[in-house]
């Protein structure tokens, strides 16, 4: 086997047995899409880009002192600050005066717009809209705003810095102007000081002229200020992002959902210890007598073929195996069903077959399956021949059915069912103190655990019980005691299309196909 088939195996074992979950799990995946879709219906992306700082200033402003690290005029804040005042409500409302929008226009401009920062002084601005057209529209008008707020705000510090020189300016006339008095007496009465205050009367002048100058030079620049911006590339109905169309919400939704059923199921296979297929079984076990029993497969022949390998495993163990116990490995299902495939099975070579059920539960379980089925291969045993099955076994049977025995009172096969191997508190059903033959355990797939498997086939073993053969079943949902394994429809069409033909022919035909009969009677030294 190898490595690429064994994962191909997994796989398609993955789909078989939980092919319920991943598709649940991605039409989930396919509503949730459905969901967004309805959410988010399609919209359009438009990105605009623009860059700040390119504008320059009289180089009589350039010795005012700059304010915090962000240019003589403010406006130099880092890129990421300035992506924050972009999507700010601030320069949204203008941007949405100026698109004519209503209320809840603005409140669905402000939640579309995106900013950030692209290098030290440009930024990316994106704004998503019903149509291209309306997209790229409102990602110039918020560019736009943008740098009108930021020609606003150079303009007025422009004025206050124009008005703080004039201020200056008219500061240092007056206090030149306060010095011609002092410069009169002086000049009369003392030279030397005199030249003191001229000098002094000088600077003030000189002041206030670099003052007015300055002021003036602002008056004339905050004429022409733009806000130090441009937008390099503006957004085009061209140019714009289309969001997932509807159908692509819930084609991506399906994808999702199928890829994580698939990874549930993956986890799941994993750390779950319950067995799926017969290599599970296998193995723990170590054995190849496992045989599949489901609704689609013929009970009978699965029956007969299980007989037979019971027949060949025992007597290479010098097990004599004219009783069989057959039991489920745990009571989350009865195994009934495993019971009736290997008595159909029996039914085509051997004349008398008996299944005998032991516990109380059993024999009910039995009862309700085989009563008021006239068509079924065995009938209830009452008198004498009850009397028989139950001095054979060495104890008395909750149910007994079978078919007429040997002239000796004897029957071909005896199947005893023994109920669970575990029962609820996990302790494991005996069988009566002389049997002594082989055991076929009945394996639920899905429900059945590697770890009781090895144990109950460690402790069968141990008790001189050895596990020859596994019946691999399918365990079919309801209550713990209530339904048997497999399709009762399937059982009872199998017993009717191909038990009772076998029956039918064999009816007064002497020679055994099979040999069963001959070869018991080989081994124990019994007559007929």
């Amino acid at each position: 086997m190898t490595d690429s088939w064994s994962v191909w195996h997994e796989a398609k074992q993955l789909l078989r047995m939980h092919w319920r979950v991943i598709v649940s799990v991605m039409i989930l995946g396919g509503l949730v899409g459905a969901g967004f879709a309805l959410r988010n219906p399609v919209n359009y992306t438009a990105r605009a880009e623009l860059v700040t700082g390119n504008y320059s200033l009289p180089e009589e402003v350039a010795v005012q002192p700059a304010i915090d690290k962000a240019g003589a005029l403010g406006l130099e804040l880092p890129a990421e600050t300035q992506a924050r005042i972009v999507a700010s409500p601030k320069i949204v409302d203008v941007a949405a005066d100026a698109l004519h929008l209503d209320e809840a226009g603005r409140i669905g401009l402000l939640s579309n717009v995106k900013a950030s920062a692209t290098t030290d002084n440009s930024l990316s601005i994106s704004v998503k809209g019903a149509t291209p057209e309306a997209a790229a529209a409102s990602v110039n008008a918020v560019a736009t705003a943008y740098l009108q707020y930021r020609a606003d705000i150079g303009r007025a510090e422009m004025n206050a810095l124009a008005q703080r020189a004039h201020t200056a300016a008219r500061d240092s006339l007056d206090s030149a102007a306060a010095l011609d008095e002092p410069l009169r007496t002086a000049q009369a009465s003392n030279a030397g000081y005199a030249a003191s205050i001229l000098a002094k009367r000088e600077e003030l002048e000189r002041a206030a002229r670099a003052a007015e100058s300055i002021a003036a030079a602002l008056d004339v620049a905050v004429q022409s200020f733009n806000g130090g911006g441009a937008l390099v590339r503006p957004g085009t109905p061209e140019d714009v992002d289309e969001s997932l169309s509807p159908p692509m919400f819930v084609i991506l939704g399906l994808v999702v959902g199928l890829l994580a059923g698939l990874a549930f199921t993956v986890i799941r296979r994993q750390i779950s210890d319950r067995i799926m297929d017969r290599r599970d079984i296998s193995r723990a076990t170590g054995l190849a007598e496992i045989f599949e029993l489901d609704g689609k497969r013929d009970i009978a022949a699965v029956g007969q073929l299980l007989l037979r390998s019971v027949a060949q495993s025992s007597s290479q163990l010098g097990v004599p195996y004219e009783q069989v116990a057959v039991r489920p490995l745990t009571p989350s299902r009865f195994g009934a069903a495993g019971l009736l495939a290997l008595a159909a099975g029996g039914q085509g070579d051997l004349k008398s077959v008996a299944v005998v059920a032991l516990p109380e539960d059993t024999g009910a379980e039995m009862s309700r399956l085989m009563g008021n089925r006239t068509s079924a291969p065995l009938n209830a045993l009452t008198g004498q021949d009850l009397a028989s099955v139950n001095s054979e076994i060495g104890c008395t049977a909750a149910a007994v059915f079978g078919t007429t025995p040997a002239p000796g009172g004897t029957y071909d096969l005896l199947l005893l069912a023994t109920g669970p191997h575990f029962d609820a508190a996990g302790r494991h059903n005996t069988l009566p103190a002389g049997f002594s033959g082989p055991t076929v355990l009945v394996v639920h797939r899905k429900r059945d655990r590697v770890q009781d498997l090895e144990q109950a086939l460690d402790e069968l073993n141990a008790a001189n019980l050895p596990v020859v053969a596994i019946l691999f079943a399918e365990a079919e949902k309801g209550s713990t005691g209530k339904r048997h394994l497999g399709s009762l429809a399937g059982v009872e069409r199998s017993w009717k299309t191909t038990g009772m033909a076998r029956i039918d022919r064999l009816r007064g035909t002497p020679a055994r196909r099979w040999g069963w009969a001959e070869n018991q009677r080989a081994t124990t030294g019994s007559q007929p």
